[in-house]
């Protein structure tokens, strides 16, 4: 009776720590990826109303610059030529403006002027990586994470991420549906402990054979 009660609560202890890792269809940050994969689809097509619409509903959204963001690799390559996230720079795009594209890296650097939102609770930055190569980031994080990335248009990207903690915590939560081929976009939740800091390294793959540029967003 005791080996079957073992196994039962092994079972449901399996399910649950699942179900926390597991992405979501409600995240909470949902506004700010579909904004941006608005903004992605509506410069890819030239729609200049949608355009204008995605920098709305991602001025709406109240996500602010990811300061805390650091860039691993030894070197950053520049965002000049490609899509900045932003909806400055949609703002830009939907006026005729597309010189904005050889700005793409003064432009990035104003987001992280941006304020504040009342709580901070939405995150986003563009960065960069090479085709056929991937970029390493960083942050900290406590509690209930969720982290997304978007791709610019025609990119494909997969995500690998890896949690520690000075206790000893060692986890992954990479991708796991079409990590060769990749993905134009990738999202997961997860929690980790609330009571110490825990250091997040995510590493973005270009799958494709084109440099491009992509957003992480999170809570």
């Amino acid at each position: 009776m005791k080996k079957i009660v073992t196994i039962v609560l092994s079972i449901l202890s399996t399910f649950c720590t699942y179900a926390q890792d597991a992405p979501t269809d409600s995240m909470e940050i949902q506004a700010v990826i579909d904004a941006c994969i608005s903004m992605r689809d509506a410069v890819a097509e030239g729609d200049t109303a949608a355009i204008r619409q995605s920098a709305q509903d991602l001025r709406s959204s109240g996500a602010t610059s990811f300061n805390s963001l650091r860039c691993k690799d030894d070197s950053l390559a520049s965002l000049n030529g490609h899509l900045v996230f932003d909806e400055a720079f949609a703002d830009s795009l939907a006026a005729g403006n597309t010189s904005v594209y050889d700005k793409a890296d003064d432009m990035n650097r104003s987001t992280a002027h941006r304020g504040q939102t009342t709580d901070g609770s939405y995150l986003t930055k563009t960065c960069f990586v090479k085709a056929s190569k991937s970029t390493k980031w960083t942050f900290a994080s406590k509690g209930h994470q969720e982290l997304a990335v978007v791709a610019e248009a025609g990119g494909l990207v997969t995500m690998k991420i890896h949690v520690t903690n000075s206790a000893g915590l060692d986890r992954r939560f990479d991708d796991t549906k079409s990590v060769k081929k990749g993905l134009p976009q990738r999202k997961t939740s997860f929690e980790l402990p609330k009571d110490r800091k825990n250091t997040v390294e995510l590493e973005v793959v270009n799958c494709g054979q084109k440099d491009c540029s992509f957003v992480v967003i999170s809570n």
